[in-house]
């Protein structure tokens, strides 16, 4: 649900995240949904601004009820440290608001009885720290994967954050249903788990779709940087071509050197075959295929 363009960014609703805010709404916390919608709407800004900072075009966000999810028009989206700048960005605004909170709260005594300035505080640690959570689509999520992404790839640090957050995504629901057996009921940590693992099994077309669109670029980049690192990857004949795609990394280029099962080398594929390759034979074709395009 489209709610509004700002800065010619536009920000969505997940039905979710609606769902959300009438039960709040509806059960008489008109005051509390307001801070809970303001508070998410001002995270994902603060995201888009750092964003802006790295450079990085940003086409429209989706908000979740713990946060949200941009789509970055921009390959350095997948730069592994401007990744990790920009996640962080959102929890560390949270927790100057809550510093912030906590002066006023301290010289203010009138503000100490305030039930609203309470929440305020209490739905800032909870967005800062939830969204810490090393598990995607979170930001704590996205620096993992960025911090991962060198040595495993961008695919493979992509689908252990997945299995990390489904993981945890079941951990939650299961708290949830041992504190309603207890007697007591807390809607937020059923939409917690119930947001963890759908939006995660959401990230991973997302990301596929990214990463496959930033190695096309890649050459690009390197015809205008003049320079970029170079990996060297070995590769059985035999091996499907998603096996190798799995562990190319954003900001190197490849070589992968193709192999039979005797050892015997039998010649050298470079990442833009592969990708070519990919584009017209699918992910499942062979690093022969490849091959032989040369």
């Amino acid at each position: 649900m489209k709610l509004l363009k700002l800065g010619g960014i536009t920000f969505r609703f997940h039905w979710v995240f609606l769902l959300l805010l009438f039960l709040l709404a509806f059960y008489g916390y008109l005051g509390e949904t307001l801070i809970l919608f303001s508070l998410v709407l001002a995270h994902e800004t603060v995201h888009m601004l750092i964003a802006r900072a790295h450079g990085l075009e940003v086409g429209d966000v989706e908000l979740f009820p713990f946060g949200g999810v941009a789509r970055i028009e921009d390959v350095l989206e997948l730069d592994p440290q401007v990744e990790s700048n920009v996640a962080l960005a959102g929890p560390l605004f949270n927790f100057v608001l809550v510093a912030v909170s906590m002066v006023l709260y301290a010289n203010l005594p009138g503000w100490q009885q305030n039930e609203m300035f309470l929440f305020f505080i209490r739905c800032n640690l909870v967005l800062g720290f939830f969204n810490l959570l090393p598990a995607l689509p979170l930001d704590g999520g996205r620096i993992l994967r960025a911090r991962l992404c060198g040595s495993l790839g961008f695919q493979q640090a992509t689908e252990l954050a997945i299995r990390i957050s489904q993981i945890m995504a079941s951990l939650l629901l299961l708290l949830g249903f041992y504190l309603f057996y207890t007697g007591h009921f807390h809607l937020t940590l059923f939409v917690a788990a119930f947001f963890l693992y759908f939006a995660a099994a959401k990230e991973r077309t997302v990301a596929m779709y990214s990463f496959i669109r930033s190695l096309g670029r890649k050459k690009k980049i390197l015809y205008e940087q003049g320079v970029m690192p170079l990996t060297t990857l070995m590769a059985l004949d035999e091996a499907p071509l998603k096996e190798v795609l799995r562990r190319f990394a954003m900001k190197k280029y490849h070589r992968i050197v193709v192999v039979n099962r005797d050892g015997r080398v039998l010649g050298e594929v470079m990442e833009s075959d592969v990708v070519d390759t990919i584009v017209n034979k699918g992910i499942f074709a062979s690093v022969t295929t490849a091959l032989r395009k040369k």
